[in-house]
C-alpha cells in the first residue's frame, strides 16, 4: 500500500470513528464546542537542494478553528480542526493547510461543563483551567518564491507535498462571559515526511507557536 493510500484509510477510520462519538449520549454532550484559535507561528522549512538550509515561513497569521465534542469522563474534549498558514510574503498566500484530528485533555476538569437538574432546568459552569493539546493534521504545503531558482531549470521554485503535521501545546482557559471563554496556548509543529515525490526531495518543518482565541458551547 503506497503512503498516501495508507495516509488517506487511516485518516478516514479516524473520521468514522469521530462521527460515532455524539451518539454514546451516556458519555458525551451531543453539541459541540466551536474554538477558534488565531496564532503566529515560528517554522523554518527545508526542503531538498533549494531550501538546503532552514528557512522561515514568514506567514503573517496561523488559524486554526476547531468544532469539539466533550468527553467529560476523562476530562478531555476531540474534534475536528482546519489549519492555515496564510500571508506569507515570500512564500505564498496559504503555504500550509488541512483538516485533521485535536484532542485536548484538561487535568484540573473540563473549562465548561452543563448540568441538567431533575427539574430540566440547565446550568452551565465555567472555570478556569489549564489545558495539554495534541493535533495530527495531514496538510498540504506549498512552497513558491520567485527568487529562489532551480539551477537545472532556471525557474523559479515552486513544489507542492502532502505531509503529515503533529502539534503538541499547553496553554490555560479563562471565562470570560457566561457563553465565551477566552484562551491562550504555546504549541510545538513538526512535519517530517513527504507522502508525494517532489523535485526538491524530502520536505519537513518544525518550529513554536503563540495561540490565543476564544471557544464557545452550543448548549
Amino acid at each position: 500500500m503506497s503512503n498516501p493510500l495508507k495516509i488517506k484509510v487511516i485518516f478516514l477510520s479516524a473520521l468514522l470513528l469521530l462521527a460515532t462519538l455524539p451518539m454514546k449520549a451516556n458519555a458525551l454532550i451531543e453539541v459541540p464546542t466551536f474554538r477558534l484559535e488565531l496564532g503566529k507561528s515560528m517554522l523554518n522549512f527545508t526542503a531538498g537542494t533549494l531550501f538546503s538550509t532552514p528557512t522561515p515561513l514568514g506567514s503573517t497569521a496561523t488559524i486554526n478553528p476547531k468544532f469539539l465534542w466533550d468527553i467529560p469522563g476523562v476530562r478531555s474534549r476531540l474534534g475536528l480542526n482546519f489549519l492555515a498558514e496564510i500571508g506569507s510574503n515570500n512564500y505564498g498566500n496559504m503555504t500550509i493547510s488541512g483538516i485533521g484530528l485535536t484532542g485536548i485533555f484538561y487535568p484540573l476538569g473540563l473549562s465548561s461543563s452543563r448540568e441538567v437538574h431533575e427539574d430540566l432546568s440547565v446550568m452551565i459552569k465555567h472555570r478556569t483551567s489549564p489545558y495539554l493539546q495534541f493535533q495530527i493534521t495531514p496538510v498540504k504545503c506549498a512552497i513558491s518564491n520567485a527568487t529562489t531558482y532551480d539551477v537545472v531549470t532556471a525557474r523559479a521554485s515552486y513544489f507542492s507535498a502532502t505531509i503529515v503535521e503533529t502539534m503538541i501545546g499547553a496553554g490555560l482557559d479563562y471565562p470570560l462571559a457566561d457563553d465565551m471563554i477566552g484562551f491562550v496556548g504555546l504549541n510545538y509543529r513538526y512535519a517530517a515526511f513527504t507522502s508525494e515525490e517532489t523535485t526538491t526531495g524530502v520536505l519537513k518543518y518544525n518550529g513554536i507557536e503563540i495561540a490565543l482565541g476564544i471557544m464557545t458551547n452550543f448548549f
